[in-house]
């Protein structure tokens, strides 16, 4: 299974590559310009918009946790979703599965090679983004007012990362329930959508408060409270809880799935 693992990075890591780099983009570009913006932020700070968007630009810390702690899972999260559906329907659709479980590994060790890699790549990402959003912080740090450290920023970043390990799992338990990569990807879109939208509303209307334990977004904490002194271990353990229920209901409906058909698993194939 080792090798499996192995050779499944390797099949990542351009995206490891092109992902890390691209969502380098929000502490390059939005980290480095608060020195200018600080003020017209600070002003903008009690609009209604940013508020239903989960915004808060009333000091640097509040920017960090606006920027990274929102924007980056969520980009990062469709990177889950693409390889979380394509690992196990989007090869049954491409015809790669089929070779894949002719190993002599059973279809468990198949799925568990295949999550440890998605895993293991996210957080690469993760780390990634980081330590570059370190090295931009401590080359504008003397020009922010904030008791943040590079400690601070490290932690924040890495701390995002649950959810889209949650997100994967669930798309990865998606692509082996669903009849296609279609299907698993849609309802999986529509659970990050809804997930960060409704935690947003929920947070801010009384008429959907009762429902806002069930948006995945209601548990990453992006004040700058959170980016000072850490995410609660509680809804961490909300995001780790999810990706591994997600993982088991994955292995169980692989080791059942009927390659190449097409099917649903209540449905099943008929000979004609």
């Amino acid at each position: 299974m080792l090798r499996l693992i192995w050779q499944e990075l390797l099949f990542r890591r351009n995206a490891i590559i092109g992902w890390g780099l691209g969502l380098c983009f929000f502490p390059l570009v939005y980290i480095s310009i608060y020195p200018s913006v600080a003020d017209e932020m600070a002003g903008l700070a009690d609009l209604e918009i940013y508020q239903a968007m989960g915004m808060s630009l009333g000091n640097f810390a509040d920017w960090v946790g606006s920027i990274l702690i929102i924007f980056l899972p969520l980009i990062a999260a469709i990177y889950g979703i693409i390889n979380g559906t394509g690992t196990l329907a989007g090869e049954e659709e491409d015809g790669r599965l089929e070779m894949v479980v002719t190993l002599p590994l059973p279809r468990w060790q198949i799925v568990t090679a295949k999550a440890i890699a998605f895993t293991i790549s996210s957080i690469i990402m993760f780390v990634v983004v980081a330590v570059v959003s370190v090295l931009v912080f401590q080359s504008i740090e003397s020009q922010v007012d904030t008791e943040m450290v590079a400690g601070n920023m490290f932690t924040a970043v890495l701390m995002a990362w649950p959810i889209v390990f949650a997100v994967g799992m669930m798309s990865m338990f998606l692509a082996a329930f669903c009849a296609s990569r279609r299907f698993a990807s849609i309802i999986a879109a529509a659970i990050l959508v809804i997930g960060y939208f409704g935690s947003n509303l929920a947070a801010s209307t009384t008429e959907l408060e009762p429902f806002e334990p069930f948006f995945l977004f209601t548990y990453l904490d992006a004040s700058g409270t959170a980016v000072m002194e850490g995410q609660a271990a509680g809804d961490m353990l909300v995001f780790i809880a999810i990706g591994l229920v997600s993982f088991a209901l994955a292995l169980f409906f692989f080791q059942r799935r009927n390659l190449t058909v097409g099917l649903w698993p209540w449905q099943r194939a008929r000979v004609l």
